[in-house]
């Protein structure tokens, strides 16, 4: 047995990646919309239980494979709408336990450009996005670490500020705070956490604060970056020894991710993203490798272009 409620932890750092993303200052123009298909995979062999890193000989390697689309709107220039919907595979390597499949979670975002400040050799930009989601089947929650997300119905807010030389270096920092919702039914009706015994099948979580440091490169037809990501659930207990995980874990992780877009001409069409990263350090967490691979194609729809 084992752990973890990482795939909501992925879902919040945007790991199925496009083109324009939630989280980043890149904007589709107004009229046009980017269109994309992603395959992005995570797994893991060690874990840590509460600090303590631990393997696990009944589930081996545990591994999750996303087939993702997604869409991005330009309503404006400088406000863009976003949506997402992963189908997720888990499994593991070893023992008895059958990973699942199927449609995760739907997420609306709405992204948008608050200022552009000409400041030195280069330019300050601040931006925001507002960003939905919530599970569109009825998946196995409480079955970590093979569950296919969290159960939660989130809504959140991100802060992008970014520092781009005219010369294309550009430097960023991004702070999200999500709100998660309770879990409104796990498939039992008796748990225990934190030395509590609770008759119910109704889960309160905790809420979560992300941030993300980013250093790259960009012009018209490429976009190289590299970030550190940290991710804190804000309470929660540690997995008990050798236990499976629970929704109620404290899952903290701080990872270190690079990402290319190459774009084929100066005015939108294909775009292809590459995406691959490690897990630093952690808590009720897995010490994962991750990756993205992914196509896009941007066309205009109304106005003019």
């Amino acid at each position: 047995m084992q752990k973890i409620n990482l795939c909501a932890a992925l879902l919040l750092l945007s790991f199925s990646l496009f083109a324009q993303t939630p989280t980043d200052l890149q904007f589709v123009p107004k009229g046009s919309i980017c269109a994309g298909v992603n395959f992005s995979f995570n797994s893991w062999s060690k874990y840590w239980e509460g600090t303590t890193i631990r393997e696990n000989g009944n589930v081996g390697t545990v591994s999750r494979r996303q087939i993702g689309v997604g869409c991005n709107l330009g309503i404006l220039d400088r406000l863009n709408f976003i949506v997402q919907l992963p189908y997720m595979i888990t499994a593991a390597s070893q023992g008895t336990l059958k990973g699942q499949n199927g449609l995760q979670d739907i997420s609306l975002n709405l992204k948008g450009k608050y200022a552009e400040i000409r400041l030195g050799s280069g330019k300050l930009v601040l931006g925001g996005n507002i960003g939905f989601s919530t599970p569109v089947s009825k998946y196995l929650v409480d079955f970590a670490p093979l569950n296919l997300g969290s159960g939660t119905t989130n809504l959140s807010y991100r802060q992008l500020v970014g520092y781009q030389i005219d010369k294309g270096f550009y430097v960023g920092a991004k702070a999200n705070y999500t709100y998660r919702s309770n879990i409104s039914s796990i498939h039992r009706d008796f748990y225990f956490d934190q030395g509590t015994a609770y008759y119910s099948n109704e889960v309160r979580v905790d809420d979560v604060l992300d941030w993300v440091a980013a250093l790259g490169y960009s012009d018209k037809r490429i976009l190289a970056e590299v970030d550190f990501n940290s991710y804190n659930t804000l309470g929660g207990s540690d997995i008990r020894t050798w236990d499976p995980g629970f929704p109620t874990n404290n899952t903290d992780f701080s990872t270190l991710t690079g990402r290319f877009d190459y774009y084929l001409s100066d005015n939108g069409g294909l775009n292809f993203t590459i995406m691959g990263g490690y897990t630093l350090s952690g808590r009720n967490a897995g010490q994962s490798v991750f990756g993205n691979i992914g196509i896009n194609y941007q066309f205009p729809v109304w106005g003019k272009q």
